[in-house]
């Protein structure tokens, strides 16, 4: 990703603060994304919230336009340098932490999946994911429209609602057995 891509936006609402303040953002912002296709802009906003005789207060907000999800920040301190420096490391944080979890593999559907068949036995899913239907009516649906379902409604995986449609059926012929 070439520097050009990557765009920072300014609200700078203090006179007193120098060209250092833009410095410091511009290098590591753009050493962030450098190499990176997921970020494509910053907004950053520095502000005076105290302004006393003896006492100042400078509030830093960095917003980060990543995908999948905008990254935000907002530190405050007495120095609107040491304020931006603490807002630049917590956003350099957050924006690590959130590629190594998309470079993880995708361990949710897994995990889904997994519950689904191991952690649940017939009854527990039937329990689970068919409450408050009727047996009579979960045998008068095929599997797939049980499964589409639990997909829509449950938000269930392909797979985990083809295991858990299954179950749900061999349940409710059960109950419908015992009831006769």
């Amino acid at each position: 990703m070439g520097s050009s891509d990557f765009y920072i936006d300014y609200n700078i609402e203090v006179s007193e603060v120098s060209d250092e303040f833009r410095r410091e953002t511009e290098q590591r912002l753009m050493e962030l994304a450098s190499s990176h296709s997921d970020m494509i802009g910053a907004a950053v906003a520095l502000e005076k919230t105290v302004n006393t005789q003896t006492y100042d207060l400078y509030r830093v907000r960095i917003v980060i336009y990543k995908r999948p999800q905008e990254i935000v920040v907002t530190k405050e301190d007495e120095d609107p340098m040491v304020t931006l420096k603490d807002a630049l490391d917590a956003i350099e944080a957050q924006v690590r932490a959130s590629r190594e979890k998309l470079a993880q593999p995708d361990t949710h559907r897994d995990s889904q999946i997994e519950s689904v068949y191991y952690d649940l036995s017939a009854d527990e899913i039937y329990a689970t994911y068919a409450k408050g239907w009727q047996p009579e009516d979960v045998l008068q649906m095929n599997h797939t429209e049980i499964a589409s379902r639990l997909m829509v409604e449950q938000g269930l995986t392909q797979d985990a609602a083809d295991f858990a449609a299954d179950q749900i059926l061999l349940v409710a012929e059960r109950i419908n057995d015992q009831e006769r």
